[in-house]
């Protein structure tokens, strides 16, 4: 077993296909193959079912311990060249859809200054998707609106944020200057889809009702649920972090919710004894004074 058979499967895993696999690490389809034929011998199982094109359950789970390797040689790698320390290479984040619009555009820009030997790379993946990727190590860091544990992933809270009504005009609740969570009857309420978080969130917020909709739609895009009350009609709830590209003239239609209110805690979840767990740290903190800048210009 060589590190660079490690990384051949690493990439075949990551990659899903020997020929995207194989340009990713600069071989030939044929010698990529052969080289996973030979660790699979070695080992005495099968890492990846060709025919389906997907690894097998092992195989998933030496690719996470491959990762593992690899990047304790990249440490050993670094100390011995006086650079650990010095932070460059990919960076790969996860990060949730009711986060990503509103932080990274601030967010990006302060982490590359601050280390600019960074690759970033980031994908916008629903929480279970975000903590797979640490536990497997194909993240480096991600930032989830709910507490995540698993093995060998740490969860810090970054900052809490309101939720606030989003309401139509032409809805009965839109006379009132705040509105009791019980008050906000499920019906009427558009909500993003299954899998999300905050969809959870805010159905543990609203009224329960037997009443049906006459419309049924769920989104996975908050903007998309902004226009549908202006247009349709009913409410929505949003996160405080997505009034950040609401227009001022929009705002009209905002209502804050009376105690007890609703709200939800932004966590940073990153993998523990990382290389790269100092950059993580440093994203979580570069999001919080995103957070508190913005909070504070309103």
């Amino acid at each position: 077993m060589t590190l660079e058979q490690m990384r051949y499967l690493v990439a075949l895993v990551e990659e899903g296909s020997f020929t995207r696999a194989a340009e990713r690490v600069y071989l030939t389809q044929p010698a990529l193959s052969v080289q996973i034929r030979k660790l699979e011998e070695e080992l005495g199982v099968k890492l990846f079912d060709r025919r389906q094109g997907k690894p097998t359950e092992v195989g998933q789970r030496v690719a996470a311990q491959a990762r593992r390797v690899l990047e304790e040689v990249a440490r050993v790698r670094a100390i011995a060249r006086g650079e650990e320390g010095v932070f460059q290479g990919p960076f790969r984040v996860g990060v949730i859809p009711t986060l990503a619009p509103y932080l990274l555009p601030r967010l990006l820009p302060r982490l590359l200054e601050r280390y600019p030997g960074l690759e970033v790379s980031v994908r916008e993946e629903l929480t279970p998707a975000i903590l797979q990727g640490l536990v497997e190590g194909r993240l480096d860091a991600g930032l989830v609106g709910t507490e995540e544990r698993a093995p060998g992933v740490q969860s810090l809270p970054l900052f809490s944020e309101e939720f606030l009504a989003y309401i139509s005009p032409g809805h009965p609740l839109y006379a009132k200057a705040s509105l009791h969570p019980l008050e906000i009857p499920l019906e009427d309420t558009w909500i993003l889809s299954e899998g999300h978080c905050f969809r959870d969130q805010v159905l543990s917020v609203c009224r329960p009702s037997l009443e049906r909709r006459r419309v049924e739609f769920q989104s996975g895009d908050l903007e998309t649920l902004i226009l549908l009350v202006e247009e349709v009609g009913g409410l929505t709830l949003l996160p405080e972090v997505a009034l950040w590209t609401l227009p001022r003239a929009k705002r009209i239609h905002l209502r804050p919710l009376s105690p007890p209110g609703a709200g939800r805690t932004v966590y940073l979840l990153l993998r523990e004894g990382s290389l790269k767990a100092p950059v993580a740290r440093a994203l979580g903190e570069e999001a919080k004074g995103v957070f508190q800048e913005l909070r504070l210009k309103g």
